[in-house]
């Protein structure tokens, strides 16, 4: 289920039907955590040749919620509701540490949620599952928290990049899940759409 599919998810461009575009809902990985984020794609793409991450950047960041399609009233109507919503949550923890892979192709950096963190998660599906547009998928459903730092599309290559992982210092971040970022994909690229800071 994690493999291929997630890049065909990321990979898909603006809906192209009216107003509608591509969105996602990501938590923004910042400071020291998102400078290690960045270094270590690069490096990743050195030793490995994979540069899919490098030829199509995203922010640090891990998925709340996977793409799903919506026109412009659409994504005002995800906004109020989210807007609504972080306003009664607090800020919680969540720690990025060690290294894992989904189905020896997806390497990420692990992310364990507090329990209060994985509520607001859970919470925040629960109050969007409703909207007409909002798509739940597998990847929703059945949601590991986690931020991919490369892809290796041979047994070669992620048998590099494993060996490079396992041969560094595991990254220890404890952050807090102070945001809710809606990103839009309007051409190849995502972009930062609209943020909520909770409290």
């Amino acid at each position: 289920m994690f493999s291929s599919d997630i890049i065909d998810l990321l990979n898909q461009r603006d809906g192209g039907v009216g107003d509608e575009m591509k969105y996602a809902i990501f938590y923004l990985i910042k400071g020291k955590a998102e400078i290690y984020y960045k270094n270590i794609i690069k490096n990743i793409a050195k030793i490995s040749g994979e540069k899919y991450l490098i030829d199509n950047p995203i922010p640090s960041h891990i998925t709340l919620k996977y793409t799903f399609d919506a026109d412009k009233k659409q994504i005002k109507e995800l906004e109020k509701i989210i807007g609504l919503f972080v306003k009664r949550q607090k800020k919680s923890k969540i720690n990025i540490g060690g290294f894992n892979n989904f189905n020896k192709f997806v390497v990420y950096m692990d992310v364990k949620f507090s329990m209060e963190a994985k509520y607001v998660r859970n919470n925040l599906i629960k109050q969007i599952k409703h909207l007409s547009f909002i798509d739940i998928q597998d990847f929703d459903n059945n949601w590991k928290s986690h931020s991919t730092i490369g892809y290796g599309n041979s047994k070669k290559t992620f048998n590099l990049i494993w060996k490079y992982v396992q041969s560094i210092d595991k990254p220890n971040y404890d952050l807090n899940f102070d945001n809710i970022t809606i990103m839009k994909k309007p051409k190849k690229y995502w972009k930062l759409h609209r943020g909520f800071k909770l409290k």
